[in-house]
């Protein structure tokens, strides 16, 4: 194959390659990006330890209700059990019953709204559980989708670089090296066509002399303007 076709079969090539590149570094990025299900995972998480936290609220709760309960218990025996004579004495149990029911109504209506909160928390962690297992499906299978592409794009990438490196063989390590030192310098573009008179690279009209010389498949011409390697066909 002439000289100048490979060039521009190894422009191709290089073009092809940088698109399943950017494929392939998108698709790994698709595939690190979980922040769906880390949200899902935070909010699950919360969700419990609010739970977690009432319920030992609710825990301590009971433990001073019972406590009270069995504090106006014994006082009430003491009360009616005909132990204490001195009325004195007495009126200080019944005030001090008093102060116990009050005291435990209170932790009663106090856990009562804890339940309430409780039940609210229940649910809420309950809508997190499920929104953690639907983030937990689709992250498998978008795990499962974009691992297959990265796969293929991995071997398309494999098979266009066996390729490529084929078609460099071909060429002469002098025009190698002007096509890499032209890519470098003109953002991965250094082989061009020429289209209606035109290159394709600048979009600049192309001299007679310089469409002449494109038409050679040996020697590699260069555009006037942009300076790249000007294919005519």
């Amino acid at each position: 194959m002439p000289q100048v076709a490979d060039l521009a079969s190894l422009q191709e090539y290089d073009d092809i390659l940088a698109g399943l590149t950017a494929e392939l570094e998108e698709a790994r990025a698709d595939l690190e990006d979980d922040e769906a299900l880390q949200a899902a995972q935070t909010a699950a998480t919360e969700a419990d330890e609010r739970c977690a936290s009432l319920e030992r609220e609710q825990r301590r709760l009971e433990g001073e209700i019972d406590t009270l309960v069995a504090r106006v218990e014994r006082e009430e025996k003491r009360l009616y059990d005909g132990s204490i004579k001195l009325p004195k004495e007495l009126e200080g149990i019944q005030k001090e019953v008093a102060s116990l029911r009050s005291r435990l109504s209170d932790v009663e209506d106090t856990e009562l709204a804890l339940l309430d909160r409780l039940e609210e928390a229940e649910g809420a962690r309950d809508s997190a559980r499920d929104a953690l297992a639907q983030e937990e499906t689709a992250s498998k299978e978008k795990h499962e989708r974009v691992g297959g592409d990265i796969t293929r794009l991995e071997g398309r990438i494999e098979a266009t670089t066996g390729e490529r490196d084929a078609c460099k063989a071909r060429l002469t390590a002098t025009l190698v090296a002007q096509y890499e030192d032209l890519r470098r310098r003109k953002g991965g573009v250094a082989v061009t066509h020429l289209r209606a008179g035109a290159c394709t690279g600048c979009r600049v009209s192309v001299p007679p002399s310089a469409r002449k010389r494109a038409l050679d498949p040996e020697a590699p011409a260069l555009c006037p303007n942009c300076e790249r390697i000007l294919v005519g066909y």
